[in-house]
């Protein structure tokens, strides 16, 4: 396979990354019960890496040609036999993310290399899930939803397909972020579907959210209520649209601009949320990382984080009083039922990540009832996006998930 370049893996699909990665792609289409397809990415293991790509570890930058044999726990077992995983990104990501660090570094290929069936999903309105059975994307009625339909819908949706197409019973779930919030939505709104999920990680799980430390999220969430007039009066529906235009516009700034001007960047916006001080991203991959973050939302997922700050509950969302009394027969949103959440779990948080304080964890796993472990990461600067990109995540956190998912049974 030709040498393939950092530049020219900007503009690609999650498909055509895991191909130049040398791994084998399926692309997957589900139909939801209320109408939206769901786009979702599979990726086959090859027996050998013969490709060449660009490292773009900044200590590494040269060109490699791996060839090494790859050392799969099971791969001599038959796919049938393979059990599969689903991976579940967080707000304003998609599929691209678990494979962006490239072979042997990324969650997904590391976890195809040790034998699971890999399937990487994608909620509604992100990148490569924006069709409806009635509505388009202009419509305000495609975007009339939150994370508990990603959770009530979107999940168990996928679930029953993959499980049909592989012939299993059960699958393991990897959620990040609000991978993890849609997960709980469904195994409380759901239960039943707790007995298809053999075992559960949850990575940086967000259920609780009073105890947040985003600078950015404490100055904007109060103001949550002009978010929701924009999207009702002003046709403000979806937030940060993602497109070819946005490709070529960040590829075309990150090539030319100054390392000053990346590095400027990097240290003023994602930190505002994700944490201060993390040393895990590298400047080199910003460009290829805005290719694909952010990958889209409805304003409503935004809108509906913003009550859970606010109040401090994990509950539905609230339309006001008088919505929410023909809704749900109350003044007020009904609760998860978190005691629901039967199905075995594994918690991974870090101290350094502003989105999911250790209080607020900790207050997920005294509601939950299954939880078989908790990890703390072991780097004081682990960060909410090290979980994705992060350039020390495999050591740092990826065989401490392999480990857990062989002992959630």
């Amino acid at each position: 396979m030709s040498v393939t370049t950092n530049e020219d893996e900007i503009c690609m699909t999650t498909p055509e990354l895991i191909t130049i990665h040398g791994y084998i792609p399926e692309t997957h289409h589900i139909w939801t019960e209320d109408g939206y397809c769901l786009v979702v990415h599979r990726i086959l293991p090859p027996k050998v890496h013969t490709n060449s790509y660009h490292d773009r570890s900044e200590n590494n930058a040269e060109i490699l040609n791996d060839k090494r044999k790859i050392e799969y726990a099971n791969y001599e077992v038959s796919r049938k036999e393979q059990l599969p995983v689903l991976i579940y990104h967080g707000l304003l990501s998609s599929s691209a993310d678990w494979v962006l660090l490239g072979p042997r570094k990324a969650l997904a290929y590391i976890l195809c290399d040790n034998g699971y069936d890999v399937w990487l999903g994608n909620a509604r309105g992100n990148a490569y899930s924006r069709k409806h059975k009635q509505y388009t994307t202009k419509d305000r009625e495609f975007w009339n939803f939150s994370w508990h339909e990603i959770g009530y819908y979107d999940l168990p949706a996928t679930i029953d397909y993959i499980l049909e197409q592989t012939g299993h019973t059960e699958l393991k779930y990897v959620g990040y972020s609000q991978g993890t919030t849609a997960f709980y939505v469904m195994a409380s709104e759901k239960s039943e579907y707790t007995q298809k999920i053999k075992g559960m990680i949850s990575l940086a799980p967000i259920a609780f959210l009073s105890n947040q430390r985003s600078p950015l999220l404490k100055v904007v969430v109060p103001f949550y209520g002009l978010m929701e007039w924009g999207s009702a009066y002003c046709n403000m529906h979806y937030w940060f649209a993602h497109n070819r235009l946005h490709t070529r516009a960040f590829g075309t700034i990150f090539r030319n601009v100054s390392d000053g001007f990346t590095k400027t960047f990097w240290l003023c916006w994602f930190p505002l949320i994700a944490g201060f001080n993390s040393d895990q991203l590298e400047k080199s991959m910003l460009s290829l990382i805005l290719r694909n973050f952010p990958a889209g939302s409805s304003a409503k997922q935004i809108i509906h984080y913003c009550q859970s700050i606010l109040t401090g509950t994990f509950c539905k969302f609230n339309y006001g009083t008088t919505q929410n009394l023909k809704i749900y027969g109350s003044t007020e949103p009904p609760n998860y039922d978190l005691e629901k959440v039967k199905t075995p779990i594994a918690i991974f948080y870090s101290e350094n990540d502003f989105l999911t304080d250790p209080a607020d964890v900790k207050k997920l796993i005294d509601k939950l009832p299954n939880v078989m472990e908790v990890k703390k990461i072991e780097h004081s600067k682990f960060n909410h996006i090290d979980y994705m990109w992060g350039r020390d995540a495999s050591t740092l956190l990826y065989n401490a998930v392999l480990k857990a998912l062989k002992r959630l049974r």
